[in-house]
């Protein structure tokens, strides 16, 4: 009995020199960061610091931070330095700001700064050495302040460093350069670059909504389109020929059941958010607040003075413009001249002035036969409804559920049509593409992870196409993180 109590506690202090051994920090790791702390202590020994999780400042006494606002954790830290008494009244002002994240919010942040991430990938974007570290400079969008990012992939922390004033004078570069990173392999590998990412490989599936099976098809481009931008995308298809918008850019691709094959790109003078066609050809690109525009051939064909986001009538002789909260107009094409008289739905933002139901609108869609508006209800239990109007604007019908349990409850309509046997939308929220009859009795709803395989995808847009089958983009996140996939489906059986 003595022998093995023994035996126990032998094993059991052994346990314990091995967990207090794996607790003792690597001397060489611990002598190195001895090192390094008196060398920085040496270079910047006439200044003050400050250190925080993921960076230390070493600042001149002359310049103050601002305590309150300060933030850190493990994963971010931020501070806001100034020359004088406050960031208001002075004339330097140095942000910085690091975070913990993955390399897609990385990108997604270089992309809003409009840089070329091929161009920021092969280091061909101007650079900039701040402490220690080598950061890229991003494209100036104003003179009172410049931006500088840099990304470390050994930790996955991203860095952002904001300069207010037009110049960089002395005192902020004095400032600059005690900026030094906390630069710690963690053995983070960043995703691959969208275009070196893997495409996305789409799982159809037929599904039934009441007695009608819905047949999907994918219509996939010949070269895989890896996007960092979601919700933002619209087309239009004309003929053999899709039409693709993202901000100020038009790219045209040939249809074909078998994929769409890029055709040409047209750069745009401004930002469009918004897209319609009709059947003369003409393409009516909105940018919200602003002048529509027209484009046909590849060539800018119209400006208007109308502004809003406009869907036009596939004879192209009126549409309705809308956008948000503001009052929705009819447009009427006269002789290429656009002219707007107020539509039925106004003064949605007061409660006193309001004309029809919704206080904000979502989306317009002018059928062969009917006019189709979707947007949240004034009415605070209400939610989100599609109204379908004649032309006349008399409301014919109200969609969408009204309980949370509904199975027609309704997010965020990003796509509507009327086909043969009723009406159709896309629920980018939800996630769901909707059916109703003709007369608005719900059919069912079907999720885009069962019908096409893709587990929580952003509805971009929806189209009716002439032979009756519907035409749907959407953005899917790819599986190793590299961008979203841009896909395109084609829907038949409703």
């Amino acid at each position: 009995m003595k022998k093995k109590l023994w035996c126990v506690l032998c094993i059991m202090i052994c346990m314990m020199l091995i967990v207090a051994c794996g607790q003792k920090e690597n001397p060489e790791k611990k002598e190195s960061e001895k090192e390094k702390a008196e060398q920085e202590e040496t270079e910047f020994k006439d200044k003050e610091s400050l250190k925080l999780s993921l960076f230390t400042v070493y600042y001149p006494k002359t310049w103050n931070y601002d305590k309150e606002n300060m933030r850190e954790d493990e994963e971010y830290s931020y501070v806001k330095f100034f020359d004088g008494d406050t960031a208001n009244e002075s004339e330097n002002v140095i942000s910085i700001e690091a975070t913990k994240e993955d390399s897609y919010k990385y990108r997604k942040s270089l992309f809003a700064f409009g840089v070329d991430l091929e161009a920021y990938a092969e280091g061909k974007m101007d650079t900039v050495t701040i402490g220690n570290a080598e950061y890229a400079a991003m494209p100036e969008s104003n003179s009172i302040e410049k931006t500088y990012m840099y990304r470390y992939e050994q930790s996955g922390t991203s860095y952002d460093i904001r300069v207010k004033g037009q110049e960089i004078d002395d005192s902020d570069k004095e400032l600059l350069e005690g900026i030094v990173l906390k630069l710690e392999d963690e053995g983070n590998k960043d995703a691959p670059w969208p275009w070196e990412g893997e495409p996305l490989e789409p799982v159809l599936a037929e599904q039934m909504v009441g007695s009608y099976t819905i047949v999907p098809e994918y219509i996939p481009f010949k070269e895989a389109q890896g996007v960092i931008q979601i919700m933002d995308h619209q087309f239009v298809k004309q003929g053999n020929q899709v039409f693709h918008l993202l901000e100020n850019k038009l790219d045209t691709y040939e249809y074909s059941e078998s994929g769409l094959e890029f055709v040409s790109s047209m750069e745009l003078d401004d930002d469009f958010e918004y897209l319609s066609g009709d059947s003369s050809g003409m393409l009516y690109l909105s940018p919200g607040i602003g002048d529509v525009i027209g484009v046909k051939d590849g060539k800018k064909a119209l400006q208007t003075t109308v502004n809003g986001d406009l869907n036009m009538h596939p004879s192209g002789e009126w549409g309705i413009s809308f956008w948000v909260n503001s009052d929705t107009q009819k447009i009427v094409n006269q002789g290429g001249n656009l002219t707007a008289e107020p539509w039925i739905l106004t003064g949605l933002n007061k409660a006193e002035e309001r004309k029809g139901p919704f206080s904000m609108i979502d989306d317009v869609q002018i059928t062969n036969s009917h006019t189709m508006v979707a947007g949240s209800m004034a009415a605070e239990d209400e939610g989100t409804k599609i109204i379908v109007y004649d032309y006349e604007g008399n409301q014919l019908l109200k969609l969408g559920g009204e309980d949370i349990s509904s199975p027609d409850k309704l997010g965020s309509i990003t796509g509507m049509a009327e086909t043969e046997n009723g009406f159709v939308a896309a629920d980018g929220n939800m996630r769901e593409i909707q059916f109703w009859a003709k007369d608005g009795t719900h059919v069912g709803a079907i999720s885009t992870e069962d019908i096409f395989g893709v587990s929580y995808p952003w509805l971009e847009d929806m189209q009716l196409l002439d032979d009756g089958s519907l035409l749907i983009m959407l953005t899917q996140e790819r599986d190793d993180g590299s961008a979203n996939e841009l896909m395109f489906f084609r829907l038949t059986g409703f």
